[in-house]
């Protein structure tokens, strides 16, 4: 097997034997593989269960029988293409939005991809699903009533724009071309002018789109910030440190960032990142971020790894509470499709601080006001940020607004955050 995205190439070759029933000995090997693989790397290996591999029918299987949860929740398996296809080219295959219910257990779209089927159709952020070809969604049959990550499948959706019409479109699941920046804005209030803006995930594209906007920014000579990473899953460790870089700036420049530790049989991966400099970086001494529960892992590594230098700010919910990374994995034989993806090691920033298994806690409670679109000074968490920076007055809005919790897949499709 060979181990992507880190410093180092562990390869590791699968032999397959060939017989009458090659299907099944291949089952039986890949297994193996992947139970050597994880009681090496995982991260609490010695807490894993011994079973048995030839008992499982798939990796998938074999990987949600050994996970250790609590406090695991993340090590999953896919397909190469899949992975390869979302990390490098923010590509996957779905209608291209996001979507949570409410405490009156409606369902409202929380985003919607530029490139997608919903946005040509002027589908946008506070649109509710009504129905998915005729059936009513919960937060029980939503994953199913989406059906299969492949494209060409099709599904009648009842909608109701925020004017209060309802409207009823089929869309088609395509390969979804991902924005990562969602929103991005500036605002003047007096001699302080602040930047804003929201994002998705930390995929190689969004390193492109994050020099556009700070280029932005340090164009309009913004003297606040606002990051808002309330639909925030992750990503890659190297997308995080470039956008702390470009928040750090000088005051962080060449400090650690990040410092990883894995299980006791490979410490000596253990490891640690550094701030870069970046051209476009902002000369602030503050940041503030907008977090919700769907905050996760790379996001989180962002506001810890910039705690030491500056003072950070969470405006709305805490965030998920995964202070972990993990490593992919994928065989050499190309006919084997598998990625293993496990939690390998933990990272703490340059003051040791990490392990937040709870959550990050915000300094400032808000709500995710889904129905006002992403940017307007009104919407609750912007609202919220803007006022302990003393720019606005605190809206009284919040108080009636039913609380938002998006619904996302697991594994992968949680790292994707978009349906």
């Amino acid at each position: 097997m060979k181990k992507l995205r880190v410093l180092f190439l562990f390869s590791l070759v699968v032999m397959l034997v060939y017989s009458c029933d090659k299907e099944t000995e291949e089952k039986v090997d890949v297994n193996k593989e992947v139970y050597k693989l994880m009681k090496d790397y995982y991260l609490w290996y010695k807490d894993m269960p011994s079973v048995d591999p030839k008992n499982y029918s798939s990796p998938v299987e074999l990987v949600e029988a050994l996970k250790v949860n609590p406090p695991d929740k993340w090590s999953y398996v896919t397909t190469k293409q899949e992975l390869e296809a979302y990390y490098n080219q923010g590509a996957y295959v779905g209608f291209g939005f996001g979507s949570g219910f409410n405490s009156d257990d409606e369902l409202i779209i929380s985003f919607v991809f530029k490139n997608s089927p919903l946005s040509s159709a002027g589908v946008t952020r506070g649109w509710q699903i009504l129905s998915i070809d005729g059936q009513t969604p919960t937060r029980e049959n939503f994953s199913s009533l989406m059906g299969p990550s492949q494209a060409g499948v099709n599904k009648t959706f009842g909608l109701k724009s925020p004017q209060g019409t309802n409207h009823e479109y089929t869309f088609t699941k395509a390969e979804i071309s991902m924005n990562t920046v969602l929103f991005d804005s500036v605002y003047v209030f007096g001699s302080t002018k602040v930047g804003y803006f929201v994002l998705e995930s930390f995929i190689e594209n969004t390193v492109g789109e994050l020099n556009t906007v700070f280029a932005k920014f340090k164009s309009a000579g913004i003297n606040e910030l606002i990051v808002d990473l309330r639909y925030n899953g992750g990503g890659q460790v190297n997308v995080s440190k470039h956008l702390a870089s470009l928040i750090g700036g000088s005051i962080a420049y060449g400090k650690i960032f990040a410092k990883s530790y894995h299980n006791d049989k490979h410490s000596y991966s253990d490891s640690y990142i550094v701030f870069t400099t970046e051209a476009n970086s902002l000369p602030l001494s503050k940041v503030v971020f907008i977090t919700t529960g769907s905050s996760a892992s790379a996001s989180e590594l962002v506001i810890n790894g910039l705690k030491p230098f500056m003072d950070v700010v969470l405006v709305g919910d805490k965030t998920h509470g995964k202070p972990v990374g993990m490593y992919t994995f994928t065989f050499n034989d190309p006919s084997i499709d598998w990625a293993i993806v496990p939690i390998c090691f933990t990272m703490r920033n340059a003051n040791n601080e990490g392990d937040f298994y709870s959550g990050i806690p915000v300094n400032v409670p808000a709500v995710d006001d889904v129905r006002t679109p992403f940017g307007n000074i009104n919407e609750s968490s912007l609202n919220a940020s803007l006022s302990y920076l003393g720019l606005v007055e605190k809206s009284a809005k919040s108080i009636s607004v039913s609380e938002f919790k998006p619904i996302v897949g697991k594994g992968l499709k949680a790292e994707i955050g978009a349906w």
